[in-house]
């Protein structure tokens, strides 16, 4: 953002990391002081509340940045590790590391032969968005972790960026996960909500892997190019969008590959819609709006940057994500504010926090985003996956 006078800052690239990784039963350390990590378990980490945190600071003091101490750092974290006992130890770099030029890479190396715990460094530097520090956690963890398998499993697959900085809860996804059964799909692992590190290790064995959010792209390109596994790009909402899922992994199931089109509901409504949010996410509700509602225009406006999203990729054999006019990233506050301020829009589907740019009525759906708004809107009750996510909006735009 440019200049924030009534919004909240993006989550930064620590923050993402730590989102992938939460679960995973590692220790995860942010290089800075000994408050550190507070600011993530208080404000973007809404799980800290409900179990033992996983993310702690390094414990620096000024005059251990000013002399260099990290013989007694890389022995002090030790200590911890080895009372602890993490499946791993994750490193991320913030803007003091970055500052100062912080060697993350040979202290991970040291770190990890007192402990003999696997140990992998993050280069975050604090002034990027929380997809990097994302992208470069889940490649952390693969790297570290993943090998090739001794045999391929049809029909089962990994879920990919399932990160709740964008998901919120995980019962949101739980649609997603009752139409995969239906359709026949073992699911190996959720990258992002997963909680057995042996499931990870076992995700080279999916014939196929999905990518919910943008966060899950750069690892689904590196598992196609490294363990020969291709993916489609989407989440599915509303019944429409369910029964079209479901045509396309049924195709790829049988043909390896799925050329479906899909159409859209012949009666229009004059209206305009506006989405805010996650950009993969927004693109299964706009889907759903024009295809089942029948609007006749729909435009989002994503948070996180596009140009990942659509180019043709290896690997990739089904986008739902499809840009057309009117689709932009904006990180102004300002040009947001003026977006949504035009007067031919009649509807907005955003994170609550962004009400406050708007100077006259419109319909306003909450879907709260938390890499935006915290845990300000935690247990808002909302949906957006499948047939719970369509009842959702159908209700929400009818009021």
């Amino acid at each position: 953002m440019d200049l924030l006078n009534n919004l909240l800052p993006l989550a930064s690239g620590y923050f993402g990391a730590s989102s992938a990784l939460y679960k995973l039963g590692g220790l995860i350390i942010t290089y800075g002081p000994a408050g550190g990590a507070w600011h993530i378990n208080i404000e973007d980490e809404p799980r800290w509340y409900r179990g033992k945190t996983t993310v702690v600071g390094a414990g620096l003091l000024e005059i251990d940045v000013i002399l260099g101490r990290d013989p007694e750092w890389v022995k002090r974290i030790s200590t911890v590790a080895l009372d602890l006992k993490p499946n791993f130890i994750a490193l991320c770099g913030t803007p003091i590391s970055a500052i100062i030029g912080v060697d993350l890479k040979g202290l991970a190396r040291s770190v990890e032969k007192k402990t003999g715990i696997p140990v992998f460094f993050i280069e975050t530097k604090g002034g990027e968005n929380y997809l990097s520090g994302a992208e470069k956690a889940f490649l952390a963890l693969a790297k570290t972790f993943l090998e090739a398998p001794h045999s391929k499993r049809k029909k089962a697959l990994n879920i990919l960026g399932a990160i709740h900085l964008d998901i919120g809860k995980e019962t949101h996804l739980d649609p997603l996960f009752e139409l995969l059964k239906k359709a026949g799909w073992e699911i190996i692992s959720s990258w992002g909500m997963e909680e057995s590190l042996e499931n990870i290790k076992k995700s080279t064995e999916a014939s196929l892997n999905l990518v919910i959010t943008a966060s899950g792209i750069r690892i689904a390109e590196y598992m196609y190019e490294n363990f020969g596994i291709p993916y489609i790009i989407g989440v599915p909402v509303g019944e429409k969008g369910e029964e079209d899922f479901l045509k396309v992994l049924y195709e790829i199931g049988e043909k390896g590959k799925s050329s479906i089109k899909f159409s859209e509901k012949k009666e229009k409504l004059n209206k305009k819609a506006v989405i805010i949010g996650e950009p993969i996410i927004s693109y299964g509700i706009k889907k759903f709006l024009k295809e089942e509602i029948g609007l006749k225009e729909v435009s989002i406006i994503s948070v996180l940057p596009l140009e990942n999203l659509f180019n043709n990729k290896k690997g990739c054999l089904f986008s739902f994500v499809n840009k057309e006019k009117g689709d932009v990233y904006l990180g102004s506050e300002e040009k947001i504010a003026e977006y949504l301020n035009d007067p031919g829009v009649d509807i907005v589907i955003a994170d609550p926090l962004y009400k406050r740019l708007l100077k006259s009525e419109k319909i306003f759906v909450n879907l709260p985003h938390v890499a935006i708004s915290s845990r300000l809107y935690w247990d808002y009750p909302y949906e957006f996956a499948g047939k719970p996510g369509s009842k959702y909006f159908y209700k929400q735009i009818k009021k």
